[in-house]
Formats: C-alpha cells, structure tokens, sequence
C-alpha cells in the first residue's frame, strides 16, 4: 500500500522516469538539481520545495509536474479562468453554433451577413486567446 503523502525527493538516488512509454530511469545530473531519463532523453528540474519535479522542455511545452508517493502523481495545474474569458468565449461559442443551425433550416438570406461577422469575431476571440496563453507561458 502507497503512502499518498508526498515525499522529499533525493538529489542523489534513482527513480522511475514519469514518462509511461519507455520506462526508463531518472539519474541525477551531476552538480545541478535535475534528472534525465536514459531512455526518453527528457529533463526533469527538482521544485525548491523538494517534493515535486517539473518537465523541462518536451514537444508541447506544457509544463509538467509531479510528487513522489512510493510513485508518480502528476500535480494537477488549478488553472482559472478569467471572468472575462468565460463571458466572452461561451456566449459566442453558443451564437455560433445557433446562427448555423438556423443557417442550415435555409435562413440563409436572413442570416448571411451577421454569420460572416460572427465569425470573425469567433476568430478574434481565438487568436486573442492564443495571445493570452502565449503571454502566460513566456512568464
């Protein structure tokens, strides 16, 4: 049976990479505070708490975390959103997905136009989105 407490991860000691798909080893990395995996190739940074690694790099660049409790548990990322966000993006995830409906009873005359603004204002609020989520990883 696991304790799912987390526990202070050792600098110098071997661990089983996170990483499900090669089942490598995680070694230390002489004179820093890091792991690399011998079969994955990635890197893994000790947290200056000492109970968790994060994932340097990787394709995604999404960051990665987890504690050690006889075994890996990713830490989950509380990650909120903005008032903002969710007033902007719903209501016109909902206006877009209605004005195709009513497009496609052949409503087409009706609907051309404001469908066409619709959509660059749904393409904005992406690309606006991306923008944020750029910003927040560059941080």
């Amino acid at each position: 049976m696991h304790n799912h407490k987390p526990q202070k991860i050792d600098i110098d000691q071997t661990y089983p990479c996170p990483c499900p798909r090669k089942r490598g080893k995680l070694k230390p990395i002489a004179l820093t505070d890091a792991f690399g995996c011998d079969r994955c190739s990635l890197m893994f940074e000790l947290e200056l708490d000492g109970y968790s690694l994060s994932q340097l790099g990787g394709i995604d660049n999404q960051r990665r975390a987890w504690q050690w409790i006889g075994k890996w548990q990713a830490i989950q990322e509380n990650r909120g959103y903005s008032i903002l966000e969710i007033a902007l993006v719903y209501p016109s995830v909902w206006l877009l997905i209605g004005s195709a409906v009513l497009w496609m009873l052949s409503f087409q005359v009706f609907l051309g136009i404001p469908l066409i603004i619709l959509l660059l204002i749904l393409v904005g609020l992406l690309i606006w989105r991306l923008l944020l989520l750029y910003r927040r990883d560059s941080e």
